[in-house]
């Protein structure tokens, strides 16, 4: 478990480094061992937050930055990891958050400290795996209901998704397949394309016919696959 702590409050965040590495001691030879990165500043955290399997913040002495504003930029990225807020000078029970959202007082007592930790690794459980496609100068996560098709074109592979959009990656079809493979709904019809099962429309004589209406040949060893996986989506 990768944890990342943000709190401009250098004792606190001090005192809760202590706390998560003893606790670490006392999970790994269950939960494993916690791993954790401590940041003064939420700017440095938000450079690369994806990376991160919980996070604990709180933000109360940096004027125009509170741990809410943490939340709003972090789930503006993409992270459905779960966030502790830890009450201090601001009382987060009071604001409204995502279901990612869990809360812990201080001082923090090792038992609820504890607890949060519990809690975080059954929102883990539960969280929707994120599929990360990288553009030239930005990194989309979406998870697998959210794409429709990719093509490979040229030397980039065009990702659609469900909404219209459309994410250019410098990749192959093959590589990105075997990023995804692990999602049993995606499917290769052809070395060049990749499928999500959940949007057939319908298959014709070696082609599938996508929701949106588009058409992609389907080699005779995929047929088996595609029917399978019409038949799950349109029972």
């Amino acid at each position: 478990m990768h944890i990342a702590v943000c709190d401009d409050n250098v004792a606190d965040r001090k005192q809760l480094e202590r706390l998560l590495k003893r606790e670490s001691d006392k999970r790994a030879a269950s939960t494993g061992i916690i791993y954790t990165d401590s940041f003064g500043n939420s700017a440095s955290l938000l450079s690369n937050p994806m990376q991160y399997d919980a996070f604990y913040i709180d933000m109360c002495l940096t004027e125009g930055t509170t741990g809410t504003d943490v939340v709003n930029a972090l789930t503006a990225q993409g992270v459905n990891a779960p966030i502790v807020l830890c009450c201090s000078k601001i009382n987060y029970r009071e604001q409204t958050y995502p279901e990612n959202v869990i809360f812990l007082d201080k001082p923090i007592k090792v038992a609820e400290l504890a607890q949060s930790i519990d809690h975080a690794l059954e929102i883990m459980a539960k969280a929707v795996p994120l599929i990360e496609l990288r553009e030239d100068e930005d990194t989309i996560y979406v998870t697998e209901p959210d794409i429709l098709y990719a093509e490979e074109e040229g030397r980039n592979v065009i990702v659609t998704l469900k909404d219209g959009r459309t994410i250019k990656v410098a990749t192959t079809a093959i590589n990105l397949f075997s990023q995804i493979e692990n999602h049993p709904t995606f499917f290769a019809p052809t070395v060049k394309a990749i499928l999500n099962g959940r949007y057939m429309e319908k298959l014709g004589f070696r082609k599938v016919i996508m929701c949106d209406g588009k058409k992609f040949p389907l080699h005779r060893d995929c047929v088996a696959y595609a029917k399978q996986l019409l038949a799950e989506y349109h029972a």
